[in-house]
């Protein structure tokens, strides 16, 4: 008989163990998480910060090597009387006068300003991913008498559409193209000289890298 009350009392403690050890595991991993909460929280995913940083860096010397490109296919087709080119980080501007694509006061094209067109869409079909805005700004003089335009902004946007209209004619892909009239609402110079009113009668295509399409 005392043989069997030992054996009891040794048993004892295991069956009291079973009710707090759940108990103390929970405590335990609560514990651990206001540890590592805060950590976590206060420095989200650090590594993708440099693959960003990288990223912005290539864009921007894929874009600069595209931008000399642009250069030299202009200057060997004879364009670089009138089309204006800019590196702004990566983004690359070519800003074509009206001259070269308009009668000024009317949306529909020269038949220079198709010849100019058909160049640029060379280009265009080189530098393949590329996204192309195409912008449409005018001056702040008001409209001759007798136009059907309402306005210089509806004027502009009519001209870049008929310029994207007719590059997806001429085999430029869908979703490459914006087109976007700016009017005389956000003029690229201060309307304040002819000079600068000229400069503002004006088209740019706005070349972008498409990431993700190869």
């Amino acid at each position: 008989m005392p043989a069997k009350s030992q054996i009891a009392d040794t048993d004892e403690p295991l069956r009291e163990a079973r009710f707090w050890l759940p108990t103390y595991a929970v405590l335990c991993t609560a514990f651990l998480a206001v540890l590592v909460l805060p950590y976590v929280l206060s420095d989200p995913e650090p590594h993708k910060e440099i693959p960003q940083a990288r990223l912005r860096e290539q864009i921007v010397a894929m874009q600069t090597r595209v931008f000399n490109d642009v250069g030299a296919f202009i200057a060997q087709n004879t364009m670089d009387a009138g089309v204006e080119t800019v590196l702004d980080g990566s983004s690359i501007t070519l800003r074509l006068p009206e001259r070269m694509l308009f009668t000024p006061g009317a949306e529909q094209l020269l038949p220079a300003g198709f010849h100019t067109l058909n160049q640029l869409k060379e280009l265009f079909l080189i530098q393949g991913l590329q996204t192309i805005h195409i912008r449409g700004y005018t001056d702040d003089s008001p409209l001759p008498p007798g136009v059907r335009f309402r306005d210089n902004w509806e004027l502009s946007a009519l001209r870049a559409a008929h310029i994207l209209r007719h590059l997806l004619a001429q085999g430029i892909e869908p979703w490459r193209l914006t087109a976007t009239g700016f009017g005389e609402l956000e003029p690229i110079f201060p309307n304040t000289t002819e000079e600068n009113r000229a400069k503002n009668r004006s088209i740019e295509f706005v070349l972008e890298r498409r990431l993700g399409k190869e």
